[in-house]
C-alpha cells in the first residue's frame, strides 16, 4: 500500500507516505478546515487536498479486500441476530 500512496514527482520533496496518511487520518474524523490541517502538518492547504483526495481513492479501492458482507443464509442469521437485539 505504501507504492501506491508514494506519489512520484520530479520536485524535490515530496510528502512522505507516513506524513500523508496521519494526515489523512487526522483530518477525515474532525473534519477541520483543510488550512488548519495544513499549518498543523507542515504542508500547504493544497498538498493537504492532494493527500486527501489519493488516500481516499486507495482506501475506497481497498475496501472490498478488508470489508465483507454476509450473503444467502449468513445474511439471515445476521438479520435474525439484530433483531433479537431489537427486541423485534
Amino acid at each position: 500500500m505504501c507504492l501506491e500512496v508514494e506519489r512520484h514527482t520530479n520536485r524535490s520533496l515530496p510528502v512522505p507516505v507516513a506524513l500523508s496518511v496521519c494526515t489523512y487520518l487526522r483530518y477525515v474524523p474532525c473534519g477541520h478546515l483543510q488550512l488548519t490541517m495544513a499549518d498543523s502538518a507542515g504542508l500547504s492547504q493544497a498538498t493537504v487536498c492532494r493527500v486527501c483526495a489519493q488516500v481516499s481513492a486507495l482506501l475506497a479501492a481497498k475496501v472490498a479486500d478488508f470489508v465483507k458482507f454476509p450473503t444467502g443464509i449468513e445474511a439471515g442469521r445476521v438479520k435474525q441476530g439484530f433483531g433479537t437485539i431489537a427486541d423485534m
